[in-house]
């Protein structure tokens, strides 16, 4: 290989580089304001399909509580209007203008407080998703003592917390449920608020959030499609050894890591499914569980991995890729090692796709999500 080729190969590797850390840094950032009681908690771990926020937890927030998935920081932020945390300052001080979006959250009816921190951040340009959680318990106890259906109950929140809100009150008031992610208004949340993002905050928020309709699972498949020409392109220009048998020059290492990645952009993981676990109806795990392990043996292990481009090798000359040539450049792209690495790429995201397909199906069908909404 001449210095001219590695020099061109090792450019194209750092390019590759370069774009998976800046992926890797984008951070979004979402407070959230609200009451204690209001289920926080638990719509922070809807959101990220994930538990990473403590369920139950009743005392007053006075100091912001900071969790973390992956891309996204959920800022559980204090109090408004206390001595420790005046109105006067609070922005400034807590540099809300920092922040990507907000989720104004209530179970009840918001605070004089909130409502000024509202108009606030709303004037400000930030977006700002109003929220009446724990729908769920609405509907029934306006069933239980007024005989309201779910249709009037809709009706009556939205209409009071758009007056409570006056003269600055939002476009869309979302009714919701930690415990019902696929009913009611949740996914619409989740898809406003990516749709409030761009690049890759947008990106990184889309890869992040729990998939609970097909409109989501749609979003996450072009994050993921993007992803396929970096990681491979990077196995390629890396692969200076060829796969043992095959004329594959790939780098294992960085196909498990591209493995990875789609299995946390579709909820696949082990901590990830524990939590969607409890969504599911008890019939549905057993299958699942055997389905996301194989899932895993193929495309988490060297073993797996190496199968594949075996069984790849033989037809990646009938594999069109000419799009992704201004990308890679038409030395990577006419590697055999290229092709075949980016065919797995996409074979990879097609089987993730289905298989959280059938867990969304799974949730839809499944049981409710007991006692989760109380923090």
């Amino acid at each position: 290989m001449s210095t001219n080729t590695k020099d061109l190969i090792q450019d194209f590797a750092e390019k590759c580089r370069k774009k998976l850390q800046d992926f890797e840094k984008t951070e979004v950032k979402c407070g959230l304001i609200g009451p204690s009681g209001s289920g926080k908690s638990s719509l922070i771990n809807a959101i990220a399909g994930k538990k990473i926020a403590a369920v139950g937890v009743v005392e007053t927030t006075c100091e912001a509580q900071e969790f973390t998935h992956n891309g996204i920081i959920f800022t559980d932020l204090p109090g408004c209007g206390t001595i420790s945390w005046p109105k006067s300052s609070y922005i400034g001080k807590l540099k809300l203008h920092t922040f990507d979006c907000f989720l104004l959250i209530t179970a009840h009816r918001f605070t004089e407080n909130d409502v000024f921190l509202y108009r606030e951040l709303t004037s400000l340009g930030k977006p700002c998703f109003v929220i009446r959680n724990m729908f769920d318990r609405a509907i029934i106890d306006a069933d239980h003592d007024h005989s309201h259906s779910e249709t009037e109950t809709r009706k009556i929140i939205a209409a009071d917390i758009q007056k409570n809100l006056h003269p600055t009150s939002p476009d869309k008031v979302y009714l919701t449920s930690a415990r019902h992610p696929t009913k009611y208004d949740f996914s619409n949340l989740l898809d406003d608020i990516s749709d409030a993002l761009s690049g890759l905050k947008k990106a990184r928020f889309v890869a992040d959030m729990g998939a609970y309709s097909e409109k989501a699972l749609k979003k996450k498949r072009k994050v993921a499609i993007d992803q396929i020409p970096i990681y491979a392109g990077l196995s390629a220009a890396n692969g200076f050894n060829p796969i043992p048998g095959l004329d594959i020059a790939a780098d294992i290492t960085v196909l498990i890591q591209l493995g990875n990645e789609i299995a946390n952009i579709y909820g696949l993981t082990s901590s990830q499914f524990e939590y969607i676990k409890r969504l599911l109806g008890p019939k549905a795990i057993p299958s699942l569980l055997a389905k996301i392990a194989q899932f895993a043996a193929k495309y988490l292990a060297k073993e797996g991995v190496i199968v594949l481009l075996r069984q790849i090798a033989t037809r990646t000359t009938a594999k069109t890729i000419s799009k992704w040539i201004p990308f890679v450049g038409p030395l990577i792209s006419a590697g055999i090692g290229w092709q075949a690495t980016f065919m797995l790429g996409e074979q990879l995201v097609d089987e993730a796709e289905n298989l959280a397909r059938e867990i969304l199906e799974g949730i839809v069908n499944g049981s409710d999500l007991p006692g989760d909404d109380a923090a």
